[in-house]
Order: structure tokens, then C-alpha cells, then sequence
């Protein structure tokens, strides 16, 4: 793994924000075990919000310092070498999280079926993971650049990108069932990249890759997925596809009816307004037309 570097932000009542979603699925009291808790942002959100029992995993000593007050028991190396038999010992939790770390890792399906033995019965493990499809990735791309960042989606620390195929297929592999996907959404202007249509035809390929693309605009996907204990009864990544499909396409239906509804109502008030201030007078020489006729 490469030098590794603090992550600090804040946990925000923006419900865009990767943490917000992360925290959302943990339950008041549960047992945690956060695999790359960094700083401890999120760790003292898990302890003092929630009154979780937190188990931290950090690979950056110093990082790990700073989590220490919030954490019931700090493990400090990587989770791609710990013996967690050794570490952890009979403990088992109700959620482990992995926030923006896979994408930090060599072979993320090992740390990951490595976790698993670690979850209790009817508990889940929760991942943020980064777009490299998003439609700023593409942008740039088109214009011949794959520029690391200090963060974000070409963070120079990642050496490995995914897609929602590679997502799925990377918890698949590792024995794991998907049972829901969210995402923190952000349009290409409101990325590290801060892209600038400069043409009418920068806008139109743009608008080809939001067409192609259903997830152009996701900038990272959180995930919550339980282990499969028969893996022959396991969803295949078809089914996980078509499922996820059917519910987007059910909200996007959901969105076309509030529309259409906005719609109807602006059309009913300019039908009732057309003639602006004179439509009372003339609603009234109308009706007395008709009594006259």
C-alpha cells in the first residue's frame, strides 16, 4: 500500500455525503468494526451520536492516534496483512465499514472475505467506493489528461478504480450479496475537476455520456451487502443488475409523474390566464354571451 496521508472532514447533515449514508445504516448500540477509520471522524460520530462499540483498523500510526479516544480497541496496520484471528480474537460485529479504503488496496476480495468470519449472524458490511466512470473522469480523458489529484476520484494513493460492474462483481466474488445500493451524486461542475463546457459541442458530448451512461453523475457508490452463506443461491451479478435497474428506472418513473403533474398545473393556470389581466373581463362578456345566445 502506498504512503498513506489523513482524511479529515466533517459529518454534515448534508445526506449527500458518503458518511451521512455510511452512518444511516448503523444502528444506536451496535458493535463496528471500521476497517481504515483514519483520524477518527466518523469513529467519534459511531461512539458519541450513535453509542457504538467501535474497533478502529489503521494502517497511518499517526492517523490512528487521533482515532484512539473513540475507539473501545484500536488494531494500528494493514488490513491486508493483520491476523485478525490474532487481533480480534472471538469478537464478532453488526456492521464493519470499509469507507473509501478498497480502491486503497491490493487485492481488496482478499481483505474482504478475510472481514467476513467477523460479522454476526444477520449483520452487514458497509463500503463507499469511488465512480472512475463518472462523467468528469470522461471528460478528461477526452481531452487526453488522467491527472492524480490529493483526493477524490483520482486520489494518488488508489490503485484500484471501479465501475458499478466491478463493484458488484468484487462483493460476488468475495461470497457477498448486495441488498442495497446509494450513491453520493455530483455533476462534473461540482467535482475536484470543476469542468468548464467551453462549446455547444463540449455540452452535447456531454449530454451523449449522460445518455450512455446511467451512472455519469455518481461520484461514489455506498453499499450494504451480507454474506452469502450458500453461494450456489447467491444472486448472480445479471440479477443484481436487473434489480437495481428496476429500481431506478421506478424512481425515475416517480420523478416523470411529479413532472407531469407540475406540468398539467402550469397548463391549467395559463389556460385560466392566457389574456393576463383582461382574462376576468372577457371570462365575463363570455358568459354573458352565452345567456344572450
Amino acid at each position: 500500500m502506498p504512503a498513506t496521508k489523513k482524511y479529515l472532514y466533517s459529518i454534515t447533515d448534508d445526506q449527500n455525503h458518503p458518511a451521512a449514508k455510511i452512518s444511516a445504516w448503523i444502528d444506536g448500540g451496535q458493535s463496528v468494526l471500521e476497517v481504515g477509520c483514519a483520524s477518527g471522524v466518523q469513529t467519534r460520530y459511531f461512539k458519541e451520536q450513535l453509542g457504538c462499540r467501535v474497533t478502529g483498523i489503521e494502517i497511518d500510526p499517526q492517523a490512528a492516534e487521533d482515532a484512539r479516544p473513540y475507539c473501545d480497541q484500536l488494531i494500528i496496520g494493514n488490513i491486508e496483512n493483520i491476523n485478525l484471528d490474532q487481533a480480534i480474537g472471538d469478537e464478532r460485529f453488526d456492521a464493519i465499514t470499509f469507507a473509501d479504503v478498497l480502491e486503497h488496496l491490493y487485492f481488496p476480495v482478499v481483505a474482504l472475505k478475510k472481514v467476513r468470519p467477523f460479522l454476526k449472524e444477520g449483520g452487514h458490511l458497509i463500503a463507499s467506493i469511488p465512480n472512475i466512470a463518472h462523467a468528469a473522469i470522461c471528460w478528461e480523458l477526452a481531452h487526453g489528461r488522467f491527472d492524480y489529484q490529493k483526493y477524490g476520484l483520482l486520489d494518488n494513493t488508489h490503485i484500484r478504480f471501479f465501475t458499478k460492474k466491478n463493484v458488484a462483481r468484487l462483493f460476488e466474488e468475495a461470497g457477498y450479496r448486495i441488498v442495497s445500493w446509494e450513491r453520493v451524486i455530483k455533476t462534473p461542475q461540482e467535482t475536484e475537476f470543476r469542468v468548464h463546457y467551453g462549446s455547444s459541442q463540449d455540452q452535447l458530448m456531454m449530454d451523449w455520456i449522460a445518455q450512455q451512461n446511467p451512472e455519469a453523475n455518481t461520484y461514489q457508490f455506498i453499499i450494504k451487502a451480507t454474506p452469502v452463506k450458500d453461494e450456489l443461491m447467491a444472486p448472480s451479478f445479471q440479477q443484481l443488475e436487473s434489480l437495481d435497474v428496476i429500481q431506478q428506472l421506478e424512481a425515475r418513473v416517480g420523478e416523470l409523474k411529479m413532472q407531469n403533474m407540475h406540468l398539467n398545473s402550469q397548463i391549467s393556470w395559463l389556460e385560466s390566464n392566457r389574456f393576463g389581466p383582461l382574462t376576468p373581463l372577457l371570462s365575463k362578456l363570455q358568459n354573458k354571451l352565452k345567456k344572450i345566445n
